[in-house]
């Protein structure tokens, strides 16, 4: 819903834009029905966040004639998710949360490794399930691997986005090319304030309190670029389906209390379920209410992009300042 709400601005009213993950929904659990091959075999353009977000299009697109879909992320400089080690260091890049006044400790930060669509960066993305065993797909189904595809929660991620798809908006449509480039221009424009609008909300948390507790991992690129470290995720592994072990929550336990965090944040497409035995061993709050990798249906609080982000900013300032 993310996806396509960028897509309507870009589109104006030469295309019709719709999203196959209703809103509210969580992106990592959502499955295709026979209707939604229908609709993307008949579509002119299908568009796709990438970096393995979309872990269910493997059978979708087969199924819908190996449409190739359309990566709005490549050009953007993508990050690992927190702590993740890499064995690769041709694209690893040393992380910015120092420049905003946090280094590198235990927990580990999100390095950045590589600009998306370039030669051999998130390449393990793209799974060649043919050639793993069976045991291999079980453990990896639900996994995203190095790169961190919730490039969205920074909006200067999203302007690349809306060039991205005017640009194959241009090539479906060629007669009204300049319009979805003017179109995106004139998005690119509005998340150049929304950042500066977000940055002033965030403003009032000190820097001793921006640290971040999340269900699952998906503000990587949110805290890279506003100053926040993740010092731990109830849910491992960058997905709403990842398990997390006895000895896991033992950990994150001794975390919350060691970086002194106040409040979990849970999205509220999640159970809270874990969040909330976390904040209860630790006397902390579960904030249950931040929006994720869907958005709000019309009449919610998060219905647009801007909405979302100036939303999710606003409850993580009320909860940190």
């Amino acid at each position: 819903t993310i996806l396509a709400n960028v897509a309507r601005n870009v589109a104006g009213d030469f295309a019709d834009v719709s999203s196959l993950v209703p809103s509210d929904s969580d992106v990592h659990a959502w499955t295709p029905t026979p209707n939604d091959v229908a609709r993307v075999a008949e579509a002119d353009v299908l568009l796709t966040v990438g970096a393995g977000l979309e872990s269910f299009l493997g059978d979708l697109l087969e199924n819908a004639g190996e449409k190739e879909p359309v990566i709005v992320s490549n050009g953007i400089e993508m990050l690992s998710f927190a702590g993740q080690s890499h064995d690769d260091e041709e694209h690893t890049e040393p992380a910015a949360t120092e420049e905003a006044g946090h280094s590198e400790d235990e927990h580990g930060a999100a390095e950045v490794v590589g600009i998306l669509g370039e030669e051999g960066v998130c390449e393990d993305e793209h799974h060649d399930e043919e050639a793993q065993s069976e045991t291999e797909h079980s453990e990896d189904e639900h996994k995203h691997g190095a790169c961190d595809p919730h490039v969205w929660t920074n909006p200067n991620n999203v302007a690349i986005w809306a060039r991205n798809i005017a640009e194959a908006f241009a090539v479906a449509d060629a007669a009204n090319a300049e319009a979805y480039r003017v179109n995106a221009e004139s998005y690119a424009a509005q998340m150049t304030a929304l950042d500066e609008e977000v940055t002033q909300i965030l403003s009032v948390i000190p820097e001793e309190r921006r640290v971040l507790v999340t269900n699952h991992e998906f503000f990587g690129y949110f805290a890279h670029h506003y100053g926040f470290e993740v010092v731990g995720v109830v849910i491992p592994g960058g997905t709403t389906l990842g398990e997390a072990d006895p000895q896991t929550m033992a950990a994150l336990i001794e975390v919350v209390q060691e970086e002194q965090v106040t409040s979990i944040f849970a999205e509220i497409s999640a159970n809270p379920q874990l969040a909330e035995t976390v904040a209860a061993e630790t006397g902390i709050t579960v904030v249950s209410t931040i929006y994720s990798d869907a958005l709000s249906a019309a009449d919610g609080p998060a219905a647009t992009y801007v909405d979302y982000l100036r939303y999710n900013a606003t409850v993580i300032a009320e909860a940190l300042q």
